[in-house]
């Protein structure tokens, strides 16, 4: 009877500290950040903003991103900072017509933009980018997480195509004149645990000033998904 009182005795300070730990594991007041929302999927609604003319996009003009980032959790706090590497496309839909020209008293060539009269079953002018996003990111300490992120992403040009499909036939062109190589602006995404909206604008212009149509700014909005796999959340 001694020694089954000698186990109890020794053994019962351990039973309450582990039944300590184990409630304490779930609570949101021991706040241990991890690394999150590495893998980022978007799909959005691109267009340009200042076109001559009253010109707009379809609405079916639309992009596809994809990041994956780096997380930094800032200590025990609910934020954390993030950078990566992307690729993304710009698609532009609807009736603009991309004129080059010769400007004959300068010595140079010019993109104009005007709208299209003949009718046509696609219009499409496209844009491929290869980004350096990096972004502030705040987090609720709650088991289902509100989530807002508010960055900057620096792009540059890999591709550039206009592809039309009308009474003449299909054609498609590639390395349009005096595109600006480099696309840069702010980003903001915020939602509920994986889903997200999600918005960019451009602080550059789709043209080099001299070669091509002035104050044309692209701009997207959309959603984004950040799936629950071994390098997310």
């Amino acid at each position: 009877m001694r020694g089954i009182k000698f186990f109890i005795f020794l053994f019962l300070p351990f039973y309450f500290y582990s039944q300590t730990e184990k409630k304490n594991e779930f609570s949101i007041y021991n706040y241990k950040p991890t690394p999150q929302d590495r893998l980022i999927l978007e799909v959005n609604h691109t267009g340009w903003l200042g076109m001559p003319d009253g010109l707009k996009e379809k609405l079916t003009s639309g992009g596809v991103n994809i990041f994956l980032f780096f997380d930094y959790p800032i200590k025990q706090t609910r934020f954390s900072f993030a950078w990566g590497l992307g690729f993304s496309s710009h698609n532009i839909h609807g009736p603009i017509t991309l004129n080059q020209s010769d400007q004959i008293t300068k010595g140079t060539q010019f993109l104009s933009i005007s709208r299209r009269t003949e009718p046509y079953e696609i219009n499409r002018i496209g844009f491929k980018f290869l980004e350096v996003p990096v972004e502030f990111r705040i987090r609720t300490k709650t088991n289902y997480q509100f989530k807002m992120m508010a960055g900057f992403k620096v792009g540059y040009v890999l591709l550039t195509f206009k592809k039309t499909f009308d009474a003449y036939g299909k054609i498609k062109t590639y390395d349009l004149f005096g595109v600006n190589p480099l696309r840069y602006g702010p980003t903001i995404r915020l939602g509920w645990e994986q889903i997200h909206l999600t918005c960019f604008y451009a602080l550059s212009e789709v043209f080099i000033k001299n070669k091509g149509q002035a104050g044309i700014i692209p701009f997207s909005l959309g959603l984004a998904y950040t799936p629950r796999i071994g390098i997310g959340r």
